[in-house]
């Protein structure tokens, strides 16, 4: 029987440089095998690709123990954990493990309640829509869970996720190699939200009741303060006709009062209130409830 790569596999590998390799292989040479290599009942490696991979140049017939698992994702699960178990690994390589760990969480946890729907109704629950994970396996905590077996931060596994989905491929191996740190890469690639300011238009707070009163009672105050001639000490002009030392209010005040003759104030009308026939609740803004949502793979 011969031992095969899979591909798949071996790309979840963490990289190891070549006198890493080197060590590893001297080791094999000296000492032998201390570890056996894991396989599955097809033969394909699935923990110790590097010992197995020594073997090969060494002329070694290798060790290997075969493991079994009911299900494709279980055996995938335990080569993530694997991988998860090396040492001197950065936190986006161990985000790179965590991300895809995290798809099978929710493939298991929506495989699991559909046999549980056929245990407990005798056929898979057809009332269950594929994007309904939250309803039987809190997305959050699956997130959280699987943050803590890859030892990060939940919001360090979002950003990882962000960047795997949306950085350069340039940049994710700047962070394999410990070059540059994930919140500046997430940075990046993620752009500023727009901040919302409540815009008020012109013609609103020109007709708005309580505004023109305001405006009033000020232009009355500025009226009562002209009428008592005030000098500017400066210069000797009456303070509010001053060009050259004040902003002459008067003429502030001119404006007011001829605005007044053009622009007058609604009237109140009382409030009528609508009929249930005329009310489109279609129309209605809905709020989705944006944020970091875990998508389905």
């Amino acid at each position: 029987m011969s031992l095969r790569l899979n591909p798949q596999y071996e790309k979840m590998l963490p990289t190891m440089s070549q006198e890493e390799f080197e060590q590893l292989k001297e080791s094999i040479r000296t000492e032998g095998q201390h570890y056996p290599i894991i396989v599955s009942e097809s033969l394909e490696v699935l923990d110790g690709h590097h010992r197995f991979r020594a073997c090969l140049e060494l002329d070694i017939e290798p060790d290997f123990e075969v493991k079994h698992f009911e299900d494709k994702l279980l055996e995938k699960k335990f080569v993530i954990e694997a991988n998860l178990r090396r040492r001197h690994l950065n936190n986006f390589q161990l985000v790179e493990l965590a991300v895809p760990l995290l798809e099978i969480e929710k493939a298991l946890a929506k495989k699991q309640k559909s046999q549980n729907d056929i245990h407990e109704h005798g056929s898979p629950s057809n009332s269950v829509p594929d994007n309904s994970f939250s309803e039987f396996e809190p997305t959050g905590k699956t997130t959280a869970a699987v943050a803590k077996r890859a030892g990060v931060s939940t919001r360090t596994l979002e950003k990882g996720k962000k960047i795997i989905e949306k950085a350069s491929e340039d940049d994710k191996q700047k962070l394999r190699e410990g070059k540059t740190s994930i919140s500046k890469v997430y940075r990046e690639i993620t752009p500023p939200k727009p901040t919302q300011k409540n815009t008020i238009k012109s013609e609103t707070l020109l007709l708005d009741p309580e505004i023109l009163r305001n405006k009033e009672a000020l232009t009355a105050i500025l009226n009562s303060i002209i009428e008592q001639n005030i000098s500017c000490p400066a210069c000797g002009n009456k303070i509010f006709q001053c060009s050259q030392c004040h902003k002459p209010l008067n003429e502030l005040v001119k404006s007011e009062k001829q605005s007044e003759k053009t622009v007058k104030p609604p009237q109140e009308q009382p409030q009528q209130t609508q009929s249930d026939e005329s009310i489109e609740t279609d129309e209605l803004p809905i709020d989705d409830g944006e944020g970091f949502k875990d998508e389905f793979f």
